[in-house]
């Protein structure tokens, strides 16, 4: 076993991009890809399962634990109305007639809307949670990466709190059955 050591405690800020192409030691943001805005929270869950069995004779304790599999998703609050971000992840935007600006537009009885029952995979991406020191902490690669808005979403509109989207993507599998890497970049290169 290795000593302990301080140093490798870690604190990992990072940035969200998606459809990326490169992440070697070289290569510098967006990675070939784009940038997904300011963030904050971004958090990964591995969602993994465990079913538990139990020994009744016991009163119950656990005698053996089985990996039942995981759900994964990853979750970040967007700190700002990024253009890009809106357009890849919610299921209804519109550009301004006159800012041009992209902003979220639910009218499901609108022609060109996306209706309740509509398939999020339309908008599956690469997704990248690059650390902000690439050669040193790990980043989070999800290959099938199914967004949506967080269902607990809220917009906070004050003055004490900045607003926030809340998002998240569900970690589906792609076609070469790979759901999701946690790595430093450049290890992900060859995998990508």
């Amino acid at each position: 076993m290795a000593t302990a050591n301080p140093s490798s405690i870690l604190r990992m800020p990072a940035r969200l991009y998606y459809g990326i192409t490169n992440v070697t030691s070289s290569a510098s943001p967006p990675y070939g890809g784009t940038a997904i805005g300011l963030a904050r929270e971004i958090i990964f869950y591995p969602g993994t399962k465990t079913d538990l069995a139990t020994a009744e004779e016991w009163g119950g304790v656990v005698t053996k634990a089985y990996y039942a599999g995981e759900k994964p998703y990853l979750a970040a609050v967007l700190r700002e109305f990024d253009a890009d971000a809106l357009n890849a992840i919610f299921p209804n935007t519109t550009a301004g007639a006159v800012s041009q600006d992209r902003f979220i537009r639910f009218t499901p009885g609108t022609s060109g809307q996306n209706r309740p029952g509509y398939d999020l995979t339309g908008k599956v991406v690469k997704l990248l949670a690059a650390p902000i020191s690439q050669n040193h902490h790990l980043g989070v690669l999800i290959w099938y990466a199914i967004p949506a808005m967080s269902e607990t979403m809220q917009l906070r509109l004050s003055l004490s709190e900045e607003i926030g989207l809340g998002v998240v993507w569900y970690a589906g599998l792609n076609s070469g059955n790979q759901c999701y890497m946690i790595a430093p970049l450049p290890d992900m290169q060859s995998l990508l």
